[in-house]
């Protein structure tokens, strides 16, 4: 134990040592973060532009800047560098960098520059973890290094969940013991704060420890791990290659289902594009997993059948992202653009050509890993400009063949558009209401060159339009003459007990007898210029008459364009 302690010490030690640039925004992490969960809010009690890019920047600046000088270090520690400059260099450039695109996000009222500078923000994280795992073997002529500085990396982690995990309950437990009693609020806030200090400053740092040096990586050579298990007992004695006989069966079982799956679907030309999209993901990264473990085998120059299964994998996933992007394609024929089909059409597309690459042994399977997250990174920034102008294609299209000229329209103009349109086309409808009403929550200005800028856009596309009507009265009432009986009424109408026919509300009320299971029924409408006027004080029908405290009709649309209704009645009965 105390052995292991003192290496433990000697690893975190060396740690400071390769990464104190690394180490010291991980620490600045906590103190911002925390700055920004107790302090922020006392100093800019009001919520300002100024308050909310300070509150932004202080989680992205400091974390990003973590990322990008460990990656810094270990790309200097490859190509033996230990100038200072490199540092400086990204450290200050993120800096500018973190402050311009914070200042440009909060200020902009453009949905499409707030959009793409969450892209570039995204990409910088992104492209900086990738750094840190690939940039150190870059110029190597394979990806040997690179496979053993991984798997020394998750032997790691183990062991830094397990020192974690102990240490965490140990010191929450220990303030809640010491404060709980006398203030339950401060016990709690420390709890966070806590929380807040391991997991931007601690776990960091152990993750730090765990890097294996550059230069040892480079040195070894990867070697196929031991899957052989044996069980024994007092009758057998079994050993066996577990990743083998077991996982790849089960594996080989789910891609025969999923190619099942997929022909099936070709072959009616029905596809559940959702499922088939995410059957294909499970099936490369499950392909990819087991690959990884047959790297050592797929680069020894001698025949194995770990070397065939290798290759076979790549295979695997081929048909499930084809069908993937076939469906993709059908969905965008259908039912038009949308920025989360382009990115998927662009995942798949992408993923075909490397599958294509993946069957060329002298191909670095570590090169297109960053050019893949490089172009997904393209499409997610391209995507809603591409979307937005597909959209207003349409639109514009779809305005000219119902014979709409002159622009912008007027709010009655527009109803009529809508209401023909469901009448005529409900596919065509449901697709240009949902681009409507998208680029209108969006406040797109190009949008309100065909439609009127402040109506309720978000209302007037649907195919059953929201109305509400509510009319209050006082709860006076007097006995009217020749009647007798008197009866308190809060009734909600289903659907089915309603109907509305020539601007005018009909519906009827059941009343059961208190001494038998018998019931009146009674008729009752409603105009539609007493909703107007609110003016609905008393119906009357043959032998009742009804004084109205309250009464509330309403309609809307579900999201399945089908329309919905209610009606709330509430004042008393009376009856002769």
């Amino acid at each position: 134990m105390l052995k292991a302690q003192k290496e433990y010490l000697s690893l975190l030690r060396n740690a400071f040592k390769r990464f104190p640039v690394a180490i010291a925004f991980a620490i600045l992490s906590s103190f911002a973060i925390i700055f920004d969960f107790v302090e922020l809010s006392k100093i800019f009690p009001k919520k300002t532009t100024f308050n909310q890019s300070l509150d932004f920047w202080l989680c992205i600046y400091p974390i990003a800047a973590m990322l990008i000088a460990l990656a810094t270090s270990l790309i200097q520690e490859s190509r033996k560098s230990t100038r200072k400059m490199p540092q400086i260099i990204t450290s200050v450039g993120w800096l500018l960098i973190s402050a311009t695109l914070v200042i440009c996000k909060f200020t902009t009222d453009n949905y499409y520059d707030s959009k793409f500078i969450n892209v570039v923000i995204t990409s910088i994280f992104t492209i900086s973890i990738l750094a840190i795992l690939i940039g150190p073997f870059w110029n190597q002529k394979n990806d040997n290094a690179f496979w053993v500085y991984c798997k020394k990396m998750g032997k790691q982690a183990p062991t830094i969940n397990t020192i974690f995990s102990l240490l965490v309950p140990i010191i929450l437990l220990a303030i809640i013991g010491a404060i709980s009693e006398s203030n339950k609020d401060l016990c709690i806030k420390a709890i966070i704060l806590i929380f807040i200090f391991y997991i931007f400053t601690v776990s960091p740092i152990l993750f730090m420890t765990g890097i294996p040096s550059i230069d040892k990586c480079i040195e070894e050579t990867p070697t196929l791990k031991n899957f052989e298990i044996t069980i024994k007992s007092k009758w057998f004695n079994i050993s066996f290659d577990y990743f083998k006989f077991i996982i790849l069966p089960l594996y080989a079982i789910y891609a025969l289902t999923v190619h099942f799956y997929d022909i099936a679907s070709l072959l009616q030309w029905s596809f559940s594009t959702r499922t088939i999209f995410y059957l294909a993901i499970i099936s490369l990264v499950l392909a990819l997993i087991i690959k990884n473990e047959y790297y050592p085998a797929l680069i020894n120059s001698e025949p194995s059948s770990e070397k065939k299964i290798a290759r076979i994998l790549s295979c695997t996933y081929f048909i499930p992202i084809v069908t993937a992007t076939i469906a993709i394609i059908q969905r965008f024929s259908e039912y038009g653009v949308t920025e989360n089909r382009i990115t998927a059409l662009a995942l798949c597309i992408i993923i075909c050509i490397c599958a294509i690459l993946d069957c060329i042994p002298k191909i670095i399977p570590s090169k297109y890993v960053i050019i893949i997250s490089c172009l997904m990174l393209v499409s997610l920034a391209i995507g809603p400009t591409i979307t937005r102008n597909a959209w207003l294609k349409n639109i514009k299209e779809t305005l000219a063949t119902e014979g709409y000229s002159t622009f912008p329209l007027s709010e009655k103009d527009a109803k009529e558009f809508f209401s023909n349109l469901w009448e005529k086309d409900g596919k065509k409808a449901s697709i240009t209401a949902y681009q409507v009403k998208e680029l209108h929550s969006r406040h797109d200005e190009k949008l309100y060159q065909y439609f009127p800028k402040e109506s309720d856009l978000a209302d007037i596309v649907k195919k059953y339009r929201t109305i509400s009507r509510t009319v209050k009265n006082d709860k006076i009432h007097t006995m009217p003459e020749s009647f007798s009986k008197v009866a308190f009424v809060n009734y909600t109408f289903k659907d089915e007990e309603f109907v509305t026919r020539n601007d005018t509300l009909f519906f009827d009320y059941p009343l059961k007898d208190t001494d038998s299971t018998s019931s009146r029924v009674f008729n009752f409408h409603v105009l539609k210029q007493r909703w107007i006027d609110k003016d609905i004080k008393v119906l009357e029908t043959e032998g009742a008459r009804f004084e109205v405290e309250f009464i509330k009709f309403g309609q809307w649309e579900n999201e399945k364009h089908e329309r919905e209704r209610g009606l709330r009645l509430r004042g008393m009965l009376f009856m002769e």
